[in-house]
């Protein structure tokens, strides 16, 4: 789990940004010399981390979005960032 508390506010770092490739039809991450398929769960979460909501909020507005139990939504989205922070790609 990331060392991130419910009132973290993660953000993409800076020169990372979430874009849709048209050519593929699909969503991105573009990060320096680096470009990174994001899956549809991924995306939901990257959306969201804006640097303005906290973690909790994060949660909180997927949970409102999905049907998932908020826990599962929580232990995903910490995965998600666990990985993304130990490869540069979000600021705690």
């Amino acid at each position: 789990m990331t060392a991130l508390g419910p009132d973290s506010r993660p953000r993409l770092a800076p020169g990372v940004r979430l874009r849709h490739d048209g050519v593929r039809d699909a969503w991105v991450l573009l990060a320096p010399e680096t470009i990174i398929d994001a899956n549809p769960v991924a995306v939901e979460i990257i959306r969201r981390l804006t640097g303005d909501a906290t973690l909790a909020e994060v949660v909180d507005d997927l949970a409102g979005a999905f049907t998932a139990e908020r826990s599962l939504i929580e232990a995903d989205v910490r995965a998600l960032l666990d990985k993304m922070i130990g490869k540069g790609l979000v600021e705690p």
